[in-house]
């Protein structure tokens, strides 16, 4: 009996099947309809004196739900943690801090506090200070 497996974990996708774009990110780009689009091409290529199984085909599409419930899960998880990090930063508004950007120390009271690419930041007189770097708090 065949193994189903996706065609983008073993092979490439079969002639006239578009798989999903090249990304150096790896599987966690992968859409429920890019797995979709996979199992049809490898339900399409196999060999119709073995025919997968429902077994093989219901264990395929629990592990894409899986990995798409997985995916979600990160970037929940990743909006939560920028959440508390900008929550942080909130509460150094109008507070006396010590940081260093680079070697250079800033010293000042945050005016602002902001998300930018996922990290947190505070305007310290006009700096941009990550709240990673943030050393003290008067």
């Amino acid at each position: 009996m065949n193994e189903l497996a996706f065609p983008l974990l073993s092979q490439t996708p079969a002639a006239g099947v578009s798989g999903p774009a090249e990304d150096t990110s790896g599987l966690s780009n992968l859409t429920a309809d890019d797995f979709m689009t996979l199992l049809i091409a490898q339900l399409q290529n196999q060999d119709p004196s073995e025919p997968v199984s429902n077994e093989a085909l219901l264990d395929q599409v629990a592990t894409m739900r899986a990995l798409q419930a997985d995916i979600e899960l990160e970037a929940t998880l990743e909006g939560n943690a920028g959440a508390a990090d900008l929550s942080t930063a909130a509460s150094f508004l109008g507070k006396e801090v010590r940081g260093f950007i680079g070697a250079s120390e800033v010293t000042g009271t945050v005016s602002r506090a902001y998300l930018a690419d996922g990290e947190a930041f505070v305007d310290v007189d006009g700096s941009r200070l990550p709240l990673t770097s943030i050393s003290e708090v008067a």
